[in-house]
């Protein structure tokens, strides 16, 4: 069975009323370094709601001197749109850090935070997406 239907803008109208499903980008593959969505290639990415954003890598060595740590704006961006969760690859042995000041911010505003290894973060991405849950997600595709 393909499931690539919830990634599509549908329009249901029931008893004079439009109830719509949100458009959420599919992860195609992910691999050291690199990740596949739909069909197009990056590098490390924020998925804010619906929209692909590359992480800005030399903006992050400049600012924190490493792309292991979030950067103020991208915790911005992770937080907009209220999500029900953040969900976070922090690379493939985990080494991209969520500090515990925004960790605590998460928390205060009520939204579950997911942290997972980079390798585990199609299928935790396509189960959220399928349970119709509101999601923004950083994802760290080295170390």
């Amino acid at each position: 069975m393909n499931a690539d239907w919830f990634f599509a803008l549908i329009e249901i109208k029931l008893c004079q009323k439009s109830i719509f499903f949100r458009i959420m980008p599919k992860i195609d593959k992910v691999s050291w370094g690199k990740i596949r969505i739909d069909g197009q290639k990056y590098h490390q990415v924020l998925i804010i709601d619906n929209q692909v954003i590359e992480r800005d890598k030399a903006r992050l060595k400049k600012l924190l001197g490493t792309d292991h740590l979030i950067g103020e704006w991208e915790k911005g961006e992770l937080l907009s749109n209220q999500p029900e969760v953040i969900l976070i690859a922090s690379g493939w042995s985990g080494i991209l850090k969520v500090d515990k000041k925004f960790r605590d911010e998460i928390k205060t505003k009520g939204v579950e935070l997911k942290i997972v290894l980079t390798p585990r973060i199609v299928k935790e991405y396509h189960q959220l997406v399928k349970e119709g849950k509101r999601i923004n997600t950083l994802i760290h595709t080295t170390c």
